[in-house]
C-alpha cells in the first residue's frame, strides 16, 4: 500500500502504467475497488455530473469508535 501519492508520486505511477478506458453510460453505475489510482474527465454538455461515493465498513469500530 502506497497511502496518500502527492503529485509526483502520481505522476511516476502513471508514466509507468498504460491507461485503461472504462467507459460508462448516462445514468449507469460503475464499482471499483478502494483507493485505486483514477482520473475521469470533466462532464461535457450542459448538464451537471453526479458523483456518489459509497464506503462500506464492519459493522462494529474497534478502539472505540463509532460511526457518525
Amino acid at each position: 500500500m502506497n497511502g496518500r501519492l502527492d503529485e509526483d508520486d502520481k505522476a511516476l505511477a502513471k508514466a509507468g502504467t498504460e491507461a485503461v478506458l472504462c467507459p460508462v453510460a448516462q445514468g449507469a453505475g460503475m464499482a471499483m475497488r478502494p483507493l485505486l489510482l483514477h482520473a475521469s474527465s470533466k462532464a461535457t454538455g450542459s448538464s451537471r455530473r453526479r458523483v456518489l461515493h459509497f464506503l462500506f465498513g464492519p459493522p462494529a469500530l474497534p478502539f472505540g469508535l463509532e460511526w457518525a
